[in-house]
Formats: C-alpha cells, structure tokens, sequence
C-alpha cells in the first residue's frame, strides 16, 4: 500500500470511528443532538459543507476500496522447490539482468524492462531507445533470443514472451575518446 494510500485509510478510518462513537453517546442519551450539531455559524448545518465532506468521504472509500481489490504485482518467482525449501527470485533482479543483458548489444542507448507473471514463466516487456544506425527488426530478433536465453540460463525460469517498444531513436550517437 502507497503512503498516500495509508495516509487516506488513517483519514477514514478516524473520521468513521469519531462518528460512531457520537452516535453511539447520542442514542446512549449521554449527550443531546441539538448541542452537538449547533456549532458557531451553523458550519455543519450548511449543505454545501456536508456535501462536499459526504463527497470526499465517499471517493476515499472508492480509492481504498479499489487498493483493496486490486491484485498485487508479485515481487517474487519460485525458480525451485526441494526438500531444504524455496528458491525464489525477486523481480526486480530479473528486470536488472534483462537491462544488462540488452544493453551490452550495439546500438542500444536505454533500456527499461519490466516482468510480468504469466501461468508458464514470465512475460518481459521492455522500452528501449535506440541509434539511428541500426535496424530494429534485426536487433529487436536478437533481443529477443538472447533475453530468453540468459533468463533461463540464469534463473532457469522460462520466458514465454519478449515484447520491445522502440520508443525513441537517439538523435547523437556517443563518441568515445
């Protein structure tokens, strides 16, 4: 969960236990509604206000609902399992190799892989900007292969897809001096 996340669950959930606890003295008789609700200006009694603080209070309810339901990127893949217990590799380790893998390749300025979980293996998704010099089909061909390759040579896990998005041709090639 974000910090913005928490920080609006922590909101809601002190403003909802607040107002339970007033009603709850409310109907135990402890206090009365009218002093409760007749502050200066009548600030609570305006609609506006109650409108738009029902408004709010609703979208945060909507969002930490959404972060509740919505599915976790896994950070981990089992690569083994034994008898001594799980092998498993992080996600952000299989990106790295895949980005040092590529970028060893003439021709690529930047790369930024992601990986993704599917039933068979991994999924790989990458954004690479390129030199005007090269082809990208054919570099895109060899890419792919050695990706696939060096995944599985490495961390033994199978990579079912290698998709690249070129998206950026670099205008100046480096000079080394």
């Amino acid at each position: 969960m974000r910090p913005l996340d928490r920080v609006l669950l922590f909101i809601y959930s002190f403003c909802l236990t607040i107002i339970l606890v007033i009603t709850a003295l409310w109907e135990a008789g402890w206090i009365s509604a009218p002093y409760l609700f007749l502050w200066e200006n009548n600030l609570l009694l305006d609609s506006r206000v109650v409108f738009i603080f029902l408004g709010l209070f609703i979208l945060i309810g909507i969002r930490l609902f959404w972060v509740s339901v919505k599915p976790e990127r896994k950070k981990q893949i089992v690569v083994q399992e034994g008898a001594l217990g799980k092998v498993r590799v992080a996600i952000p380790v299989i990106e790295s190799l895949v980005e040092k893998t590529v970028a060893q390749n003439s021709g690529i300025r930047e790369i930024k892989a992601q990986v993704t979980t599917v039933p068979q293996g991994i999924g790989i998704k990458m954004r690479a900007t390129v030199t005007p010099d090269i082809q990208i089909p054919e570099i895109s061909r060899v890419i792919q292969e050695k990706v696939k390759e060096k995944v599985l040579e490495v961390t033994g896990i199978t990579v079912q897809e290698v998709s690249i998005l070129i998206n950026s041709i670099a205008v100046k090639k480096l000079r080394v001096e």
